[in-house]
């Protein structure tokens, strides 16, 4: 099974290839203050809010050089031995084409959701002016959570727009329609491929995950009720800092590794 075979694949190729490794470390050490800051988060300071801010569109504007190079690297990693040469080559020349289908993408998901919130409102104002307020809300809700399913279906059928540019060099555009193609010819493998990779990050986050909700609730007493109110969480000692951070370095390095390798591969592997 091309879900399988791939997933092994995938993992040699993380745990033999420097290309693939070295850029994952550092894209995991880049994103590490955005994480830390998610992890320990003082809802009092604004500038803490607004730094945040700032930093992931940074990290919005570098995760494309970063995603091309790997996704290229691990197609390429798949046929031969790979350098970190042939990764910033990759990621500099797809860089400008992967943006810009970021940003389609962004658009077309934000569109769609104001859409769909539009024709949930005006709709169930209709029905709760025709029969009652009380079935206008739940109308409301039914079309929202349908919609909402529609819209992660519609996301699942773009999952690969990014492949289609790093591997196969198409354009922001065709690329769309590529990855609907390649979903709709194998949809039981696609789903098994993402379930199977979502398994994995979510296993691989389980020590980072475990050791900061030990520190959480050993610390949640001495926070006021309404330090907790405001989402102040408490602040870890030194040593839990230090384990805390050198954890999300390896579990950012690991995940960023294999699911754009495991992507690659299988991208590669089934359509042979």
């Amino acid at each position: 099974m091309g879900v399988l075979t791939s997933f092994v694949t995938a993992w040699k190729l993380v745990l033999t290839r420097e290309a693939l490794l070295i850029p994952a470390l550092i894209y995991s050490i880049i994103s590490l203050p955005q994480l830390l800051m998610q992890f320990f988060y003082s809802g009092e300071s604004g500038t803490v809010v607004a730094a945040g801010a700032a930093y992931s569109i940074v990290i919005w504007l570098i995760t494309p050089f970063f995603t091309g190079g790997l996704l290229a690297t691990a197609a390429r990693a798949i046929r031969g031995e790979v350098d970190l040469n042939y990764f910033v080559s990759s990621g500099r020349k797809r860089y400008l084409s992967l943006l810009l289908a970021a940003v389609i993408y962004m658009l077309a998901v934000g569109a769609s959701l104001m859409v769909l919130l539009l024709l949930a409102l005006v709709m169930g104002a209709g029905v709760g002016a025709v029969l009652s307020g009380d079935l206008g809300a739940v109308f409301v809700l039914v079309f929202l959570l349908l919609g909402g399913l529609l819209l992660i279906l519609v996301a699942i059928m773009l999952n690969f727009y990014d492949v289609g540019v790093a591997i196969d060099g198409l354009d922001p555009v065709k690329t769309f329609k590529n990855s609907f193609s390649f979903v709709m010819s194998r949809p039981l493998s696609v789903f098994a491929f993402l379930l199977l990779s979502y398994s994995t990050v979510a296993v691989i986050y389980l020590p980072v995950m475990a050791v900061f909700f030990y520190h959480l609730l050993t610390n949640l007493p001495e926070l006021t009720l309404e330090e907790f109110a405001a989402g102040r969480l408490p602040a870890p000692d030194f040593q839990t800092g230090v384990l805390i951070t050198l954890l999300l370095i390896l579990t950012g390095t690991l995940t960023t590794c294999f699911t754009n390798t495991y992507r690659a591969v299988f991208y590669v592997n089934v359509r042979r």
